[in-house]
C-alpha cells in the first residue's frame, strides 16, 4: 500500500512540474507578444505623430513623377551638393551644410524613398538615382557647375554624376565612400543578394515593433550631431518605407552600382578629394588589412586627387561630429579653389 501511494504521489509530482513548466512557455509566450504588439502600435502612434512635428525644411519638387526635397542655404558659386549615404537623407549634413552655407550656395536633398521625398518605382540603381538628382536640380533652379560631395553611397554616385553630366561637375569630395562589391558573373551576385535578404527582413522587423527608433537613437546621439538633428534622422528613418528603400538601393542595385561605378572613364584634371574614417575601434591587425584593402579599391578617376584620413573619426562621425565635419567642409574648400584656379587640389 505504501509503495503504491509512494508511485502515485511520485506521477503526481511529475505532473505537477511538466504542468508549471508548460504555464511558464504560455506567460513568456503571451508576454513576448504582448510586448510586440505594444511595440507595434507605439511605432504606428510615433510615426504618425512624426510626420505633424517633421516637416520639410526646404522645398518639393516634382521629379518624373514624384516629389522630391531639396534644401538649399547660403549664397555663392560654385553651389555644392550633398550626397547623402544610403539609408540616411539630407539631415545628415546638419553641420557640413552650416559650415559651407556662408561661403556657398549648399544644397542637401533626399533620394526618392529617404527623407520627404515619395517613393518611386522601378529600380534604384546608380544610373537612374544621378538622373533623378539632374532633374532635380534643374527644377529646382540650382545652377551648375556643381562640387558633389558624396558620403558612403553618395561616394559612389558623385563620380557616376560626374561621368554622365561631366559639364556640370567642377569637382568631387568622397566622404568614406563605399566600395561596391563585384563578382565576376551574375551568379554570385544573386547568391549574395539571397545570403543578405534576412538583414533587410530583420531590419523590416525590428523597425516595425520600435527597436529601430532606440537603436538610431543612440547610434546618432554618439555621433555628435544635435538633438535637433538626431530627432529628424530617427523619425524619418525608423520606417518600413525607409527600411524599403535602403535595400532597394544597397543590396538590390549592388551588381549595377559596381558595373556603373568601375566602367567610368577617367575624369580627367577634375578636382578630387577622398576622405577616408580612421576608424579607430577596428584595431584587430587582419581587420585593419582588409579596411585598407577596400579602401585602395576604390578607383581615383582623376589624375589631380588627393587622399586624407580624418583621425578617430568612423563612418558616421565623419560628417556626425562638428569637428570632422569641419574637415570634410575644408576638402570642400579645397576643391572648390582648386577648381577656381587649375592649380592641384591641395594635401
Amino acid at each position: 500500500m505504501m509503495q503504491n501511494s509512494e508511485v502515485a504521489g511520485s506521477g503526481s509530482s511529475r505532473r505537477g512540474c511538466l504542468f508549471y513548466i508548460q504555464r511558464a512557455i504560455i506567460w513568456t509566450g503571451a508576454s513576448l507578444l504582448l510586448l510586440i504588439v505594444l511595440g507595434v502600435g507605439n511605432q504606428a502612434m510615433s510615426a504618425e505623430m512624426d510626420k505633424r512635428q517633421f516637416l520639410p525644411p526646404g522645398q518639393m519638387v516634382e521629379v518624373d513623377g514624384h516629389p522630391m526635397h531639396i534644401y538649399c542655404t547660403g549664397e555663392g558659386q560654385p553651389s555644392v551638393i550633398l550626397e547623402a549615404g544610403a539609408y540616411s537623407f539630407s539631415s545628415e549634413w546638419y553641420w557640413v551644410q552650416q559650415q559651407l552655407e556662408r561661403t556657398n550656395r549648399v544644397c542637401s536633398y533626399d533620394r526618392a524613398g529617404n527623407g520627404w521625398s515619395e517613393v518611386a518605382d522601378g529600380s534604384r540603381d546608380g544610373l537612374v538615382l544621378v538622373r533623378e538628382l539632374h532633374n532635380l536640380l534643374e527644377r529646382a533652379g540650382v545652377q551648375g557647375p556643381y562640387i558633389i560631395v558624396g558620403h558612403s553611397l553618395g561616394g559612389v554616385l558623385a563620380p557616376i554624376y560626374a561621368a554622365q553630366y561631366p559639364d556640370m561637375v567642377a569637382g568631387i569630395v568622397l566622404v568614406d565612400s563605399a566600395v561596391p562589391l563585384t563578382w565576376p558573373d551574375r551568379s554570385g551576385y544573386e547568391a549574395y543578394k539571397s545570403q543578405n535578404e534576412s538583414a533587410y527582413l530583420l531590419m523590416k522587423g525590428l523597425t516595425y515593433v520600435g527597436i529601430t527608433r532606440v537603436i538610431l537613437n543612440n547610434e546618432f546621439g554618439s555621433f555628435g550631431y544635435p538633438a535637433a538633428a538626431t530627432a529628424q534622422l530617427v523619425a524619418l528613418k525608423s520606417t518600413a518605407q525607409a527600411v524599403d528603400t535602403w535595400d532597394a538601393e544597397v543590396r538590390l542595385a549592388q551588381w549595377e552600382l559596381g558595373q556603373q561605378l568601375y566602367s567610368i572613364p577617367e575624369l580627367g584634371h577634375l578636382p578630387v578629394v577622398v576622405l577616408w574614417a580612421s576608424n579607430p575601434d577596428i584595431t584587430a591587425p587582419e581587420d585593419r588589412a582588409m579596411l585598407a584593402e577596400i579602401w585602395a579599391r576604390l578607383p581615383a578617376f582623376s589624375d589631380n586627387h588627393t587622399v586624407r584620413i580624418i583621425d578617430g573619426a568612423n563612418h558616421g562621425s565623419i560628417v556626425g561630429n562638428e569637428q570632422y565635419a569641419l574637415q570634410v567642409t575644408d576638402a570642400v574648400l579645397d576643391v572648390i579653389n582648386a577648381a577656381r584656379t587649375g592649380d592641384p587640389v591641395g594635401n
